[in-house]
């Protein structure tokens, strides 16, 4: 199937002429598009060794529009305390809709705003249950030009130590791409590092177990 939503530039796979994102190595990934009426864009999936067939990876990392959803704010609109309010939203929305998937919300570890001179994100991470496996989620919603993206991924935690740093650094260090004239924007969000830091504490625990 020909993949229209992104293309591969160098290392990076810029999708929908918005923002581009590296993949990490040393995994094949294996890139497909999204379209729907509420998100478009592509999701990127990489599986463990020998098991390429299996339904379910080991990790992903996606990025789609979702202008289109009601549902999904314009993060630029956000302050502290309809930050708090968006994230409650979205814990009730996900605990709801989940099980539709046959998943489980396992636990919700909250939501960031964050906020530099020129940039605004909203960042969450939460754990499901995904056919017996424990999976981490960690969502990060931005706005470029007219659009509100969702850059996400997940990975099995049975694997963080191998996933967890490759994961976040990806998203960590996505980059806004030029218009006619402007400049090639690498965001270095450092900023998430204290949201991956939670995570790993909170798999560490859970590891122990």
């Amino acid at each position: 199937m020909e993949i229209k939503n992104s293309t591969l530039n160098g290392n990076r796979m810029e999708v929908l002429g918005l923002v581009s994102i590296q993949l990490p190595s040393p995994w094949w990934w294996s890139g497909q598009d999204i379209e729907d009426v509420k998100a478009r864009g592509a999701a990127f999936r990489t599986f463990a060794e020998g098991e390429e067939d299996e339904e379910l990876d080991v990790a992903y990392l996606l990025v789609v529009d979702v202008t289109g959803d009601p549902e999904e704010l314009n993060v630029l609109s956000l302050d502290e305390d309809s930050a708090k309010s968006y994230d409650q939203y979205l814990y009730r929305r996900l605990k709801k809709t989940l099980p539709d998937g046959g998943m489980e919300l396992i636990e919700w570890l909250s939501s960031q705003l964050y906020e530099t001179d020129n940039f605004k994100g909203f960042l969450t991470i939460y754990i499901v249950k995904d056919q017996g496996k424990m999976r981490l989620n960690v969502v990060h919603r931005i706005r470029v030009r007219e659009s509100n993206l969702v850059i996400a991924g997940c990975f099995d935690i049975a694997m963080d130590d191998q996933l967890t740093d490759p994961i976040f650094d990806a998203i960590k260090k996505i980059a806004i791409l030029p218009l006619d004239g402007e400049e090639y924007w690498p965001l270095n969000l450092d900023q998430i590092t204290e949201a991956q830091k939670l995570a790993a504490e909170w798999m560490e625990e859970h590891n122990k177990n």
